[in-house]
Parts: structure tokens; C-alpha cells; sequence
């Protein structure tokens, strides 16, 4: 298993775990895409140890190849016995009703099979594109969170957040199993809305620093109690993707929720059936 590790800023960034015994994941190292931060005259205060942002795996491609399939096979079965039972009600015997119905949807299954074939290459055509225009590498990526530092970073922001902080993973970045790291550092102004808010470090892609800071945008912080607030001033908070499964490590940060809560309940059963899956497969 080839692993490529990286520190930064606490983060250990590992790369090409294996998956599945049919599917060698690539391990590929991207540069880090540091933005340089305005100088404030001033060191930007931390917030909490970091904010975690979890996403279940897609389907695979042989559960939605498998589905397919098996889709295929039902809509056979209909169409052949359709078209048999609308043969024999025109007359025809049952050997030349079987034999066109079976001719019929020999030419129904090659053309669905080469419009698939045709349809999946294009979707892995666009999939690259998209891939090389982001920055994402070829391969599942893993972070793994491990940090000594306490958790009085808390107690220096001045700032609490309202609410639970919503956020997206990057789709693509999902759906090739690729986890990352965003450090923001960013100004709380009037209202308890976020602004200025610029990246410091990013990794793998600056698709990551976008989500972070979509989700910092659409929050809203007020004063802790008795705390007196001085605004311009930034703080840095890390938002760590990860991808439920693809490490074995317990959290220690915040939790961001969904964008759309609509959806958690769905989540969580995808969730707990691939685990009823996996403990089954085990056995």
C-alpha cells in the first residue's frame, strides 16, 4: 500500500489506502496552494481546533454497473414476453413468436449496452476535465486530524458561533474520495457575519477553501458574554473534509452539518446499511 504522508499544520495527509480488493487506488501529490494573508500588524487569533465536515461515500461503480444490469434483465423479461403474447394474439405460432421477440430484444439489449458504454465513456470524459481543472489528484486521498494543541483556542476567539455551521462537500472531491484541508482566516463585522474571508492554506485543491468559505459566509456569530469584541480583527479557523469510512480515527473538532438537514436522516440509514453490509460480508 503506497502512502505518501504530509504535515501540515497538524494534518497528516495520507494517500492511496486501497478501497476494495478490486479497485488500486493512485497516489498522487499535489503542491500546496498557500494564499498569502494581508498584513494586520497583528497575529490572526485561532478558533476551535478545527471544523469537521463529513460526507458518506458515493455508490461505486459496480453497485450502479450491477443496478444496471439488473434493470436490464427485468425490462428483457417484460418486453419478450410482451411482445411474444402480442405475436401470438396476431396469429402467430409459438416458435416464429418466440424466435422475433427474441431477435427484437437482442437488438433492444446491444443498443442499450453501446448507448451505456458510449454514455459512461463521455461521463468519464467530462469527469477528467473537471478533475484537471480543479486540481484534484487521480486518486482517494485521506486526512487524518492529529494535533497536541489544547483546546484553549476556544476560549480566544471572542466570537461564538449561532447555531451549527452548515457546509457542503466538494462533489467531485466526493465522488473520487478525495478528503482535504482548509485553514480560513476571515473578519466577524457587524451582525456576526463573516467577511474578508481569504485562504491560508488549502490542500489538495482550493475547491475545499470554497467550501469553507461558503459555510463561513452563510454562518452568524455573536459576542461570547462579558467578552468585549474588536472588530478587524481576524481569527483562522481549519476545516477538515473527510469521508465517513475511508479512515479509522476519532473526531475531536466541531461538526458541520448539511447544507440541506433534509437529507441527514437519509444519510444516516445509507450510512447504517452499509455497515449491516460490511458486518455481513464479514462473517
Amino acid at each position: 500500500m503506497a502512502m505518501a504522508a504530509m504535515v501540515a499544520r497538524g494534518a497528516y495527509l495520507i494517500c492511496g489506502a486501497p478501497r476494495s480488493n478490486l479497485e488500486r487506488l493512485r497516489c498522487v501529490a499535489m503542491p500546496c496552494r498557500i494564499a498569502r494573508g494581508r498584513s494586520q500588524g497583528h497575529e490572526a487569533a485561532r478558533g476551535p481546533r478545527f471544523m469537521l465536515v463529513s460526507a458518506t461515500r458515493t455508490v461505486s461503480a459496480l453497485t450502479l454497473r450491477a443496478i444496471f444490469y439488473a434493470a436490464l434483465f427485468v425490462v428483457v423479461v417484460i418486453v419478450h414476453l410482451s411482445l411474444t403474447g402480442i405475436l401470438r394474439a396476431q396469429g402467430w405460432n409459438s416458435g416464429a413468436s418466440l424466435f422475433a421477440s427474441g431477435a427484437l430484444v437482442l437488438g433492444l439489449v446491444l443498443l442499450l449496452v453501446n448507448f451505456a458504454d458510449w454514455l459512461r465513456e463521455r461521463a468519464a470524459a467530462r469527469l477528467e476535465v473537471l478533475r484537471m481543472r480543479q486540481g484534484l489528484p487521480g486518486g482517494p486521498c485521506c486526512v487524518v486530524w492529529k494535533t497536541s494543541e489544547a483546546n484553549e483556542h476556544d476560549d480566544a476567539m471572542p466570537w461564538r458561533l449561532i447555531g451549527r455551521m452548515r457546509a457542503r462537500y466538494p462533489k467531485l472531491a466526493r465522488r473520487l474520495g478525495v478528503e482535504g484541508v482548509a485553514v480560513v482566516e476571515f473578519e466577524i463585522g457587524a451582525g456576526g457575519v463573516v467577511k474578508n474571508a481569504h485562504c491560508i492554506y488549502a490542500w489538495p485543491s482550493d475547491v475545499f477553501f470554497g467550501a469553507a468559505r461558503e459555510a463561513l459566509l452563510r454562518a452568524r456569530f455573536e459576542p461570547k458574554p462579558d467578552v468585549h469584541v474588536r472588530f478587524g480583527a481576524s481569527y483562522r479557523m481549519p476545516f477538515v473534509f473527510r469521508i465517513a469510512g475511508a479512515a479509522r480515527l476519532a473526531h475531536g473538532g466541531r461538526r458541520a452539518g448539511p447544507p440541506r438537514p433534509i437529507f441527514a436522516v437519509a444519510q444516516k440509514a445509507f450510512q447504517r446499511l452499509r455497515g449491516l453490509t460490511a458486518a455481513l460480508g464479514r462473517r
